[in-house]
């Protein structure tokens, strides 16, 4: 009646005081943890409080959502095509370092890749501008971009109306400006989402062991980018001393005491292992029942029985399912073999604004995406005369 049992996901409620506010799925809950800001509904929330299949939020009218509420419509990175990628990115580092002709460097993609030479100009150009500000990190150098907001950034976002309709496009006030205090480092570490998001999780709590205080994380299949205070940067020595592979998985278990996907991972943990019955003599029990029980049974077996098999079977799978903490270890075994660059860097450069754009898309999702696109293109741009002409 139960063998086999494959738990399902449903929706979770949120509640913004009395009001039910919409609807989240459960995989997007478990990515959270006390105190994130996000955006549902037209409004800017902050987690307060988990229940069964419902979760209790807080208005943050003016603050900047800590968290994406949507990852994009992409496929993760498979560990095979990261490889090819550094390697491309390898090889046309050494072209460009050695000055070869752009036509010549399209012409040996054309060649090599069987690509179009309109991809092939693309993939030059990209590169191109990356240098003009950077670097481009290699098999051999590992890249940390530091990018500080100007406090005179002319970027304006906007806050919809307090509505129970959805907000229109552009409608509502200014919502804020860039955050002169808050320090973007970006590390350019190409092993796919997963592994990214298990090592972005590792290194902001050591980062808040070290120097205190919470670091804001995106993540990317191309690397991550922690959002710190000032008193929480770092050089890069420091930044070195943080990128070991002692105590990844202790570390990591810490780092998710204070998250939700251990709890949510665990209902589903439950049900397979029949501590949880989906079904009873004579009935089927609802969703609600299934996840209240898996609740009840979690906060018993964490505060009294922290060893529990099932409850090490949630842990194990949230790291290295929901997370790759296999990969993460091997790119930090062999992260102190190449050389280290931290470069300051005026404006988002093209490597990071993928990951930027993670971090400010609830904010762009009140103006035109494209608009939203041209305007970081035309502020990079504007950077760019101010220390060469641009590439062609």
């Amino acid at each position: 009646m139960n063998i086999g049992t494959i738990a399902s996901e449903g929706a979770v409620r949120v509640y913004l005081g009395t009001r039910r506010l919409g609807e989240v799925e459960e995989s997007f809950v478990k990515n959270l943890k006390y105190g994130d800001i996000f955006v549902l509904a037209g409004r800017t929330v902050r987690l307060v409080e988990t229940g069964v299949m419902e979760i209790t939020v807080e208005a943050a009218d003016g603050r900047l959502p800590t968290v994406p509420s949507w990852n994009a419509n992409k496929m993760p990175l498979a560990s095979g095509l990261a490889q090819e990628v550094t390697r491309l990115r390898t090889r046309l580092a050494a072209r460009l370092e050695a000055n070869e002709p752009p036509a010549a460097t399209s012409d040996w993609l054309v060649e090599d890749y069987l690509i179009s030479s309109v991809n092939a100009d693309a993939i030059v150009k990209h590169c191109r501008n990356q240098c003009r500000f950077s670097a481009i990190p290699t098999d051999s150098l590992f890249l940390i971009e530091l990018y500080r907001e100007p406090e005179d950034d002319g970027e304006e976002f906007r806050e919809p109306e307090p509505s129970l309709m959805p907000p229109k496009r552009g409608a509502g006030r200014a919502m804020r400006k860039p955050d002169p205090e808050r320090c973007h480092f970006f590390f350019h570490s190409l092993i796919g989402r997963s592994a990214n998001d298990a090592l972005s999780r590792i290194i902001a709590h050591r980062v808040k062991e070290a120097v205190g205080g919470n670091a804001l994380v995106t993540i990317d299949d191309y690397g991550f980018l922690l959002s710190v205070r000032q008193f929480q940067e770092l050089g890069l020595e420091e930044w070195r001393d943080l990128f070991h592979a002692d105590n990844l998985e202790a570390d990591l278990r810490s780092a998710l005491a204070e998250s939700q996907l251990v709890k949510w991972q665990f209902r589903g943990v439950a049900q397979t292992g029949l501590m949880v019955p989906r079904n009873l003599p004579g009935a089927e029990r609802r969703l609600k029942q299934l996840r209240w029980s898996g609740e009840i049974l979690f906060q018993v077996l964490s505060k009294h029985e922290p060893d529990h098999p099932l409850l090490e079977q949630a842990i194990r799978e949230a790291t290295h399912v929901f997370l790759d903490l296999p990969r993460a270890a091997q790119f930090l075994a062999g992260a102190h073999q190449m050389q280290w660059q931290l470069i300051e860097v005026p404006v988002v450069t093209p490597f990071s604004f993928g990951i930027y754009a993670s971090k400010i898309k609830e904010s762009m999702l009140l103006e035109d995406p494209e608009e939203a696109i041209e305007r970081l293109w035309k502020k990079f741009e504007k950077a760019g005369h101010r220390h060469e002409e641009p590439l062609e």
